[in-house]
């Protein structure tokens, strides 16, 4: 059984109960642990360390002082998500093989010139023309290289697009539709 690697949208949407989404995201979750009751262990919700530095630094660029409400997001994700995921070395194969696919795929032709140098492409033109934020793309390197299912509402149609026939897989799954959930061998 599969463990579920949650975005920051979905954290945040888990969380917050005057969002539109949050009755479908508790559903879904709801429904993953009676449904992984009934087979054993319960699969994992994990989080990334690269969303727990998303979440700080949404927490740091807020206007005016909202030390409370930072302090219990920090809790219920402390509390609900306790195994946070370190990007480790068996993750770069997954970033490298969804990287150059996207970029051999969208990156204008002007910048695949030979002998270009890495930090030639990592510009935020290239990240726009490849269709994916870095921190997004390691996050679908971490779930495939670990067989998580990524539960994102982030469309990530260009990367949908490349890694299909990756080996590893991607999954993903989108919580914000109510029923979705779906627990993967």
């Amino acid at each position: 059984m599969r463990d579920f690697l949650l975005d920051t949208q979905t954290i945040r949407y888990w969380y917050d109960s005057g969002c539109t989404q949050h009755a479908a995201v508790i559903g879904n979750i709801s429904a993953l642990r009676s449904a992984g009751a009934a087979f054993g262990p319960q699969p994992k919700l994990l989080i990334s360390v690269v969303t727990l530095g998303e979440i700080e630094f949404g927490h740091r660029v807020q206007a005016g002082d909202h030390t409370a409400d930072s302090a219990a997001r920090m809790k219920f994700v402390q509390e609900q998500l306790p195994a946070a995921w370190d990007v480790t070395r068996d993750a770069t194969e997954a970033y490298a093989q969804l990287r150059s696919r996207l970029f051999n795929k969208y990156a204008p032709g002007d910048k695949r010139k030979p002998k270009m140098r890495p930090e030639q492409l990592l510009d935020p033109a290239t990240a726009l023309s490849i269709q994916i934020q870095e921190n997004d793309l390691w996050l679908c390197a971490q779930a495939a290289a670990h067989g998580f299912v990524l539960v994102t509402n982030d469309g990530m149609k260009a990367i949908r697009d490349v890694a299909a026939g990756m080996t590893p897989p991607l999954l993903m799954q989108d919580w914000t539709v109510a029923n979705s959930a779906r627990i993967v061998e």
